[in-house]
């Protein structure tokens, strides 16, 4: 009976010592990593600039980031500017219903006349005089239609007739782990060799070009936006507090050639520590941090500053590209798991306070 009371109490203190020590694992979670500083989404013709001027010529552009690749079937979206599988039209296969199996797809092959076909039930979709190719999917019941550029429409045989579709462009890039949002804008840069979707929902940009065999898809990198710019002593608090600028901080500007002209306008903050300076198109924000006075670019401004790469640093209009804070980051299991700790730790000690609160209130109440 010792010996079955003392395995069960070395027992005991085993699982309590491990269960210790996940708590500390745990509870020594690294806090998660804050969000970066916004982006810019900058597009090809928009220029990385020394200063900015109206007639400045470009410095440098940022490049396309290759993804993945597709079949050439999805030319027939990005030509109609429609991503989506959409239903096209309907024909009846007449004497050809009762065809099946490779007599149909035999059928549909040579004895339709498909761009006599598409130009009488479609408004904007033209083949060319090249005869389509007709490729099975499933022998007498789903194929795929390309012209001779390699565009593809899905024609799927309903009953005693065939229904043609266009793609589903945006499942593909959904398969490759970019989902595309609602608000899309398509653009056709060249007939049927290069496109750009502009993804406004998710603040991303697509170039597409047809390639030797497929559709290569890139996405626009995006240079980060210099938001903070410098700092300077808390010397300058009492002129920004007067709506004026102090040697200190003009001489700071300077450097970065970005020069304040006379018409520039000084704002204090409702809290009395921070400022804002707006010379047209820049705006500037002023916080007191750490006893210091730190400039910040304000990304309303007309022009952002940005960094291309490490050598080259310059500017860009903000309405030639698209600005967006980034996703809040995402906690590891271990930091949900240390958030869910900490909260059950919190309510442990709130009952364990409202117990002493009553056993305090009995006490007063015997005495």
């Amino acid at each position: 009976m010792k010996a079955l009371l003392k395995s069960l109490t070395f027992g005991i203190i085993f699982i309590l010592a491990i269960g210790f020590g996940i708590a500390v694992y745990i509870l020594q979670a690294p806090p998660v990593e804050q969000k970066d500083t916004a982006k810019l989404q900058v597009h090809s013709r928009t220029a990385v600039r020394g200063r900015p001027t109206v007639n400045s010529k470009p410095l440098a552009y940022t490049k396309n980031v290759y993804r993945f690749n597709l079949d050439r079937k999805y030319i027939s979206n990005l030509n109609s500017g429609r991503l989506e599988r959409e239903h096209l039209f309907s024909a009846a296969l007449t004497h050809r219903a009762k065809l099946k199996g490779k007599a149909l797809d035999n059928a549909l092959e040579k004895e339709i006349n498909w761009q006599k076909m598409f130009a009488s039930m479609t408004e904007d979709i033209r083949f060319g005089p090249s005869t389509p190719t007709l490729e099975v999917l499933l022998s007498g019941e789903e194929w795929v239609l390309k012209n001779a550029p390699g565009a593809g429409y899905i024609v799927v045989k309903t009953g005693h007739q065939i229904d043609v579709y266009l793609p589903d462009l945006k499942d593909a890039f959904e398969k490759n782990n970019l989902p595309l949002s609602t608000n899309l804008e398509i653009s056709t840069l060249q007939v049927n060799k290069r496109w750009l979707i502009t993804d406004k929902g998710q603040q991303q940009a697509y170039p597409i070009e047809n390639g030797t065999e497929k559709l290569n898809i890139y996405q626009q990198s995006k240079p980060e936006i210099l938001t903070f710019l410098f700092q300077v002593s808390l010397a300058s608090q009492d002129a920004l507090a007067e709506s004026k600028l102090t040697q200190e901080l003009s001489r700071e500007f300077e450097a970065l050639k970005i020069p304040l002209s006379r018409k520039t306008q000084i704002s204090t903050g409702e809290d009395g520590m921070s400022w804002q300076i707006i010379d047209t198109p820049l705006k500037y924000n002023i916080r007191n941090e750490n006893e210091r006075l730190k400039v910040y670019l304000d990304l309303d401004s007309t022009w952002l500053r940005i960094q291309a790469n490490e050598n080259i640093k310059g500017w860009v209009q903000k309405d030639r590209g698209t600005v967006f804070e980034p996703p809040p980051p995402i906690p590891s299991s271990r930091q949900q798991v240390k958030e869910r700790l900490l909260v059950l730790i919190a309510k442990v000690r709130e009952k364990i306070g409202i117990f002493d609160d009553e056993s305090q209130t009995q006490n007063t109440a015997s005495r």
